[in-house]
């Protein structure tokens, strides 16, 4: 199980995300009244989808013995009138072959966050 904690103080729109022994400001840019102190929302979210991709495909290929040297994983996130689109590019860097290239990048499409994204997932929120 993760757990986060979020705390908003009052200065405008700075936060602070607590998980694990782990903190990170979030923030909204200053064009929208924020400080641009951290990631907005959004951003953080791209980012916990690349990272994880990167990351498990990085494992991947550790476990294969494969010459990866690095994952890069651009995503940008946009909305339209009926839906919502998250376009992302994988980048795979190294002394790889294409079928093991290929392989990474779908091992990248099966990381446990997309998985949560895309899936059955359930929001419950209790006031206190």
């Amino acid at each position: 199980m993760n757990t986060a904690t979020v705390r908003i103080g009052t200065e405008p729109f700075v936060t602070s995300v607590k998980s694990e022994a782990h903190e990170i400001v979030v923030d909204e840019p200053a064009d929208l009244g924020g400080a641009d102190a951290g990631p907005d929302p959004y951003g953080l979210l791209l980012g916990s989808l690349g990272s994880c991709k990167a990351i498990t495909a990085s494992m991947y290929a550790k476990r294969k013995g494969w010459p990866l040297e690095a994952i890069e994983v651009d995503l940008t996130h946009t909305r339209h009138d009926d839906h919502e689109t998250i376009d992302v590019t994988v980048r795979v860097i190294g002394d790889l072959d294409e079928k093991q290239r290929a392989r990474l990048i779908e091992i990248a499409g099966k990381c446990p966050v997309e998985k949560t994204l895309r899936g059955d997932l359930r929001i419950n929120v209790t006031a206190e």
